[in-house]
């Protein structure tokens, strides 16, 4: 049975575009005679936004633990405990911004999102008493890191591409990975050279400083708004096979209530929870698990590092994928990857080894940010991405900030981090069967019907199917 009908694309725009369709004139629209489609833009400001919200909100705290341990006396469990409060906190702002998205795009959140961010990071350097720290850390700095992440900007890079979706989204996130491998080194030289509480500041002033001018410049809520259509128009040939589905899906708007009384969901929502408790606890607990293997700090630190070097090489390959394959495939991929990767890890206790288990490990947990919002697009559409991104973060973030300290529990019974490692392998499993059980969803009827309108056909189809389904754009059953 032939896939579903897909909408008509516009044709391409030409790069003469107009004075008045509110786009930076300062930006070409074609070199040496080749036009430059204006979400490739998008994706640069995607990139270094992401180095410096994402990246300085995961891969700094390490870094100034034990000079803050050592100047203010506080455990690194009251340190750590702040981590937690923030991913928490992450959680429930994200459910707010996702509406907002929808509605005025992500310009103007990234520039508050970075002030707020910047404020903190400068306040933090003032910071005397423990309920401060949880305070700034918790909820001001991750305030401001909510509205200039990865939500708003995976968000943005949605609606500018459908079918180089997994590239844009991968190029964008290769910050965040460019971002483990330099800013560690970054904070270390200014901690050394002028103290913890300079280098906060310093750290927070440099975040508006080159946010907020590329946000005003460059950020655009989506393509249709400026006389363009996404992907530029590249192609106007039919989807493959395994796209088919979801590129009907692509303009159908969503609300709230329609979202949560569908099957997909909350499938989708259990299966990157699952994905989510172990990566959380894996990002802290693996350095100590190397270490107790016999490894020394060193080695330790090396082997993590192949996680920052297999995410940074392997996120054009997941985005290559995700543009040509079946979605649910490749996040069933991922979760094998990462299942594999900490098996090896656990199979083995020598330093050659541990490093290639890492890697392979990293493999999986690069795929994590780019194929978890693709497939969210993919199943949902764009219109309203934002409000179905934020229905999902608060069950993910906690169950993310319940990793961690699951593996630490397990650890303080049993001296070994073997048995929580084992669950994680298993969620990660029980992930793999859920991802690919998923349907898409059934598209929801039109708020208001004439008389005489047939009403969609309520037809579940899983993501390998290409059964009958409605179509978006006519609200008639298409084969």
């Amino acid at each position: 049975m032939a896939a579903p009908a897909v909408p008509p694309q516009p044709s391409a725009p030409t790069a003469d575009i107009s004075a008045d369709d509110g786009l930076p004139r300062l930006l070409p629209t074609s070199i040496r005679g080749h036009h430059v489609y204006y979400g490739w833009y998008i994706v640069g400001v995607a990139f270094a936004v992401s180095m410096m919200s994402t990246g300085l909100q995961a891969y700094t705290l390490g870094v100034f633990l034990k000079p803050m341990e050592a100047d203010l006396g506080w455990t690194r469990t009251d340190l750590s405990f702040g981590q937690t409060v923030s991913t928490i906190c992450s959680g429930f702002v994200a459910f707010w911004i996702g509406p907002l998205l929808d509605r005025h795009g992500g310009r103007m959140m990234l520039v508050v999102g970075a002030v707020i961010m910047g404020v903190g990071f400068v306040v933090m350097s003032q910071v005397h008493e423990i309920w401060q720290y949880l305070l700034v850390r918790g909820v001001l700095v991750t305030g401001g890191a909510a509205g200039a992440g990865g939500l708003v900007l995976n968000v943005a890079l949605s609606n500018w591409f459908i079918r180089r979706r997994g590239i844009a989204i991968a190029v964008g996130a290769m910050g965040v990975s460019v971002a483990a491998l330099v800013l560690p080194f970054v904070a270390t030289t200014l901690i050394e050279a002028y103290g913890w509480r300079e280098s906060w500041a310093l750290i927070g002033i440099a975040i508006p400083v080159v946010i907020v001018p590329m946000s005003l410049i460059v950020m655009r809520r989506r393509p249709e708004d400026h006389g363009l259509v996404p992907d530029g128009g590249l192609s106007s040939a039919p989807p493959s096979k395994a796209k088919a589905v979801s590129t009907a899906l692509q303009g159908v708007h969503w609300t709230r209530r329609q979202a949560m009384q569908t099957r997909s969901l909350w499938m989708l929502i259990a299966t990157f929870s699952l994905a989510s408790m172990g990566l959380s606890a894996l990002l802290l607990h693996l350095i100590p698990y190397l270490s107790d293997t016999g490894l020394s700090s060193g080695q330790a630190a090396s082997a993590f590092g192949m996680v920052g070097l297999a995410g940074l090489l392997s996120k054009p390959l997941w985005g290559m994928a995700l543009d040509r394959l079946n979605t649910a495939k490749c996040a069933a991929a991922e979760f094998m990857l990462m299942a594999a990767g900490l098996l090896a890890v656990m199979s083995t206790d020598h330093v050659v080894s541990l490093h290639a288990s890492v890697f392979v490990l990293g493999l999986g947990i690069g795929g994590v940010s780019t194929v978890q919002e693709v497939v969210w697009a993919d199943y949902f559409g764009r219109t309203s991405i934002g409000t179905i991104r934020g229905l999902s973060r608060p069950f993910q973030v906690l169950a993310s900030a319940g990793g961690p300290l699951f593996a630490a529990i397990v650890f303080d019974a049993r001296g070994s981090y073997e048995f929580a490692f084992a669950i994680f392998i298993a969620t990660y499993l029980v992930a793999t069967v859920l991802i690919l059980l998923t349907p898409y969803p059934t598209p929801p009827a039109p708020p208001e019907e004439p008389a005489g309108h047939e009403r969609i056909a309520r037809v579940e189809v899983r993501p390998s199917s290409t059964a009958t389904r409605p179509s978006p754009a006519t609200g008639s059953p298409t084969s």
